[in-house]
């Protein structure tokens, strides 16, 4: 039985300019992760739909998330394509790039075009994105694996010393607005982040649709060197965005990133 996500919705207040967007959040963050491109692309003539997957945000199935596959986000995700009436857009960011190329290796004829935001490699996580993180200390290690298993105190999102801000952004946000996101952001599945070692598509060359590829230059999840990679499989030039992280739609830049995002869409229009 398929759950009852929860799914953000925006749009323009007249007729839409182009093609509607579909928003896939990545590990750690639900729907809510939109909150400033919902608004930014509705003023722009752009509807958008913003899910979180089961397990996440205000979806069901929280206390179950550690049994959740790849496979049964890639459920949801194509649940909600099914309620759009027209094809859209995917964005995906992260682990969300992951599951969008997913969806359109399987369903390109339902989607207009893709853009993977800081994205997971087609070939999955790799061992170049683990030594960064080594090279980087232990301390934003420790704290992220905390996160991923749910055991981080519950005052841990208000201080810099106790959450693993540093491995999302790279920017000069004010102290408030990150305890907003950190207090927000939430567990993964054990199970999913373990499938996420493994080849995400088998054949990125036997996709048709356009393909954008954006990601901060300042990235410590997925560094620049994994944005080329991943350019490289689509046959595009990534986009890097000077001083933004891996939460490139939260951290300083992101309306650089959402104008990115803008200039493709035109691409997408005549499928």
């Amino acid at each position: 039985m398929k759950p009852t996500l929860e799914v953000l919705r925006d749009g323009p207040t007249s007729a839409a300019v182009g093609p509607p967007l579909l928003l896939v959040h990545g590990g750690y963050f639900a729907a809510w992760c939109w909150e400033n491109f919902q608004p930014y692309l509705a003023d722009r003539g752009y509807a958008s739909y913003a899910p979180s997957l089961r397990g996440h945000g205000g979806s069901p199935g929280i206390e179950r998330i550690d049994s959740f596959r790849t496979a049964e986000y890639v459920a949801d995700v194509v649940s909600v394509l099914e309620t759009i009436d027209e094809p859209p857009v995917l964005v995906g960011h992260s682990m969300g790039g992951g599951l969008v190329q997913r969806v359109v290796a399987e369903h390109g004829d339902r989607v207009r075009g893709a853009v993977l935001l800081s994205s997971l490699p087609p070939d999955g996580f790799s061992k170049g994105a683990a030594f960064g993180w080594l090279r980087s200390g232990m301390r934003p290690l420790m704290q992220l694996s905390k996160l991923h298993r749910g055991k981080l105190p519950p005052d841990a999102p208000d201080s810099p010393e106790t959450f693993p801000y540093s491995c999302f952004f790279h920017g000069d946000l004010p102290a408030e607005r990150l305890a907003s996101y950190g207090r927000r952001m939430q567990r993964e599945s054990q199970r999913a982040g373990k499938e996420l070692t493994r080849r995400v598509v088998r054949d990125p060359g036997a996709i048709r649709v356009p393909i954008a590829v954006i990601a901060g230059a300042e990235d410590w999840f997925f560094p620049p060197v994994v944005a080329e990679r991943t350019a490289r499989a689509y046959g595009v030039e990534p986009i890097l965005v000077p001083g933004t992280g891996h939460a490139a739609m939260l951290d300083t830049g992101w309306e650089e990133v959402a104008e990115h995002i803008l200039a493709f869409l035109p691409r997408c229009v005549t499928r």
